[in-house]
């Protein structure tokens, strides 16, 4: 049982308060870190977004050929839900290194700590804008046109960061504390990876299809991958990526009030 003090919530209350409004300064800082990544690049970003592309289309093309689907369908499928999985896995993966690799200005600047977790939200959605130029290359390729569901997708884009920050937060704070909780993670998120339908479809798996239809992660790319191909997430996706916001979130500021004035000595 977590124990948390009223003084402690009110704390974790400000410092996400004063990490939100500090969203200059994340941003700052997510910009500096792709521009010191790509800093004796001649292309910079681009060669994220070129990688990217070559996955896509080897993936789009052999998932066609290993599971009898067609390419016009099978390549912008791949590609939607690629473009969303490599942005919610790598802000967890970020979320688990988050404060070791910010520990210097952690231990020296008085700043709120959800700061850098709205870094690593800024830093993935501009590489996520990036490579969203390959979907659209492809959609323009296969003719495709989203419809009037495509009004769904910016809400549940918001919802979908939403979800997954609570994820990289909590990620966060116990890779402080532990530090082989980063290369558990990035093995979860590989397994995760094959049980999520982003090579093939749910109706696929037959009678198997339980497997992606528990599986939290494809309620979370359906939402956002569905109104880009031109349907709509059923009631399901949004009540299953709802509920997991909500009582996620609502676990995670217990959890960072509680452990909050800890991690600054864990590093």
């Amino acid at each position: 049982m977590v124990s948390v003090t009223w003084r402690q919530l009110d704390s974790a209350a400000g410092d996400l308060r004063d990490g939100i409004l500090s969203w200059r300064l994340s941003q700052f800082l997510a910009w500096q870190d792709i521009k010191q990544r790509y800093r004796r690049s001649t292309l910079g970003p681009i060669w994220l977004t070129l990688s990217f592309g070559i996955q896509i289309l080897t993936m789009g093309f052999l998932s066609a050929a290993l599971f009898g689907s067609t390419i016009s369908k099978s390549v912008p499928y791949v590609c939607a839900g690629m473009l969303f999985w490599s942005l919610i896995t790598q802000m967890i993966n970020d979320g688990a290194t988050l404060y070791v690799v910010s520990s210097r200005y952690i231990t020296q600047i008085k700043s709120p700590l959800t700061v850098f977790l709205m870094q690593v939200i800024w830093r993935n959605a501009i590489v996520a804008a990036h490579n969203a130029t390959i979907y659209v290359l492809i959609a323009m390729a296969f003719f495709i046109v989203p419809g009037p569901s495509f009004l769904l997708w910016l809400p549940g884009l918001a919802l979908v960061f939403l979800c997954v920050s609570w994820m990289a937060l909590v990620a966060a704070i116990v890779s402080a504390r532990y530090r082989d909780i980063p290369v558990m993670i990035q093995n979860i998120l590989m397994i995760l990876f094959w049980l999520t339908p982003l090579m093939y479809f749910p109706e696929q798996l037959h009678q198997h299809r339980f497997i992606a239809d528990y599986n939290p992660f494809t309620h979370i790319i359906a939402l956002v991958r569905e109104p880009l191909l031109g349907g709509t997430p059923s009631l399901t996706d949004w009540l299953v990526v709802l509920g997991i916001t909500v009582f996620g979130w609502a676990g995670t500021f217990v959890f960072f009030a509680r452990f909050r004035a800890r991690i600054v000595y864990w590093l």
